[in-house]
């Protein structure tokens, strides 16, 4: 969650770090027999917007903040070699692909993506409808398959019915 809304792996640590701290103060806050998983992820999120709102303070930034070149990659390396014809994506491509994707969608693809997360649960974190959270998932998958074509996320070539 802290990723997907810093896009910096270090800054992302020290949030979910900060979220503890902040989630131990507020411990009877929680409700017994709800979801932690959901309570804490509100908290990171909530934290990790907090630090992108103190940052654009400190540093403001010319445009929206989603321009490619204010990206934080904390790992450049590629997966690959680069070239197209290995339908490889380089960790670079891939980052630069999800920070043109709004940070609730963006949220919901890795939530579901890396850490597995039901529907329900997304939904119940980002305070949004469940049928929004699959919507979000599907079309950013889509989105990604489109702009990496030839790569990792769509190496068939193919287009299917959806697209």
């Amino acid at each position: 969650m802290a990723i997907g809304v810093l896009r910096d792996a270090a800054l992302a640590e020290d949030a979910v770090q900060e979220a503890a701290i902040v989630a131990l103060g507020k411990l009877d806050q929680f409700s017994p027999g709800t979801n932690f998983r959901a309570w804490m992820g509100r908290i990171v999120r909530f934290v990790a917007m907090n630090s992108v709102r103190k940052e654009r303070k400190r540093r403001p930034t010319p445009g929206d903040g989603d321009a490619l070149d204010q990206i934080a990659i904390a790992d450049n390396h590629p997966v690959g070699t680069n070239d197209p014809a290995d339908g490889v994506v380089s960790d670079r491509q891939l980052m630069a692909a999800l920070a043109q994707v709004g940070e609730v969608a963006r949220s919901c693809l890795l939530l579901r993506t890396l850490e597995e997360m039901p529907y329900a649960d997304i939904a119940n974190l980002l305070e949004i409808p469940e049928g929004t959270a699959m919507s979000h998932v599907h079309r950013t998958r889509r989105l990604l398959r489109d702009r990496l074509s030839g790569g990792v996320l769509g190496t068939s070539g193919e287009r299917s019915a959806e697209s």
